[in-house]
């Protein structure tokens, strides 16, 4: 039967977590490096056809996509591991760490983020857009300086909560392949859940559950990113609460709007505002509008707020397991 115990309380638990986020945190993302956030990429693309091919509405199609993934993401994942558990111990533990190391996404970002402004020092704006491009989903031929700059910040904060604290929430929760079915409903949402025609039905079932899904751990990353505010010479942890009950609501997202209000409260800056998205313009409301316009430095400051906020992340990992972690064996 599969256990329902909470992973990082169990023996090694902890320890595979951690030494996850170290793994990411050194190696990253390698170019050309197997990742089955590819691999389910491919699935959705193939899988498109098939599940609109069947006698069902747009809605249910796209629903069916989205269970049958993450789904198989989930058993596939555990069903290996249940396969190498009594095998040999040493490897059901790495295998764990590997698949929540492939959850984490916190050098990526990171660097994604250092290379737009990288871009914009040393070869300009429109080399800016083209890096910029990577990481957002909006038109970035349109962007002028600001815009850049505030799309690359608004990336690094919407990542923190669906490229770091999900994956790591949920590898508290259930280890390698409640992690892995956690990446198939973002891959999902990244690719179909759109609100344009092609996707509005097929892909809102895919919106929905990543919605869902990032819903607690948006909310955990306001307190963390309140704390890590003052470490990075940011504002104080009240003056990113206000921020976030006052503009959080403001984005179509009830998650991402809480992240950006937090960056851009902790940073002192406005983000969102007017966007294009498939030639067609979206008037998106600023996000702490008395801020001052970001500078291309405050790329750098978010990327250091990222980077002090997954340890305060981490930390109560490390607390509930020495007061509540079991002592039996796996």
């Amino acid at each position: 039967m599969i256990e329902l115990h909470v992973f990082m309380l169990q023996p090694y638990g902890q320890a595979i977590i951690l030494g996850a986020l170290c793994m990411d945190l050194f190696f990253g993302d390698p170019e050309g490096f197997p990742h089955p956030v590819r691999f389910m990429g491919f699935c959705v693309s193939r899988g498109e056809k098939f599940f609109r091919s069947l006698p069902f509405g747009a809605f249910t199609q796209g629903l069916l996509l989205t269970i049958s993934l993450a789904g198989f993401s989930f058993v596939a994942s555990w069903l290996i591991l249940d396969f190498v558990r009594p095998i040999w111990l040493p490897l059901y533990l790495f295998g764990h760490g590997i698949l929540v190391y492939y959850g984490i996404s916190v050098k990526c970002l990171a660097s994604e983020a250092r290379e737009v402004a990288r871009a914009f020092r040393y070869k300009g704006l429109d080399d800016a857009r083209l890096q910029v491009s990577r990481i957002v989903g909006r038109d970035t031929s349109r962007l002028d300086s600001s815009g850049v700059i505030m799309a690359s910040i608004e990336s690094v904060a919407e990542n923190l909560v669906d490229g770091v604290a999900s994956p790591i929430f949920y590898a508290c929760l259930g280890g390698g392949p409640l992690c892995m079915a956690f990446k198939a409903v973002s891959t999902l949402d990244s690719m179909i859940g759109y609100r344009n025609s092609r996707y509005l039905f097929f892909g809102r079932a895919a919106a929905r559950l990543d919605d869902f899904a990032n819903y607690l751990p948006a909310r955990i990353m306001v307190a963390v990113v309140s704390l890590a505010s003052p470490l990075c010479g940011g504002s104080s942890p009240l003056r990113v609460w206000k921020t976030v009950m006052r503009d959080g609501g403001k984005h179509q997202s009830p998650n991402s709007g809480l992240a950006e209000a937090s960056f851009a409260a902790a940073l002192g800056i406005r983000l969102s505002g007017p966007a294009w998205y498939g030639g067609e313009k979206a008037e998106r409301p600023y996000i702490n509008q008395s801020g001052r316009v970001p500078e291309v430095n405050d790329i750098l400051r978010a990327i250091r707020l990222l980077n002090i906020s997954t340890i305060i992340l981490v930390l109560p990992i490390l607390v509930l397991n020495i007061f509540f972690g079991t002592k039996v064996r796996i």
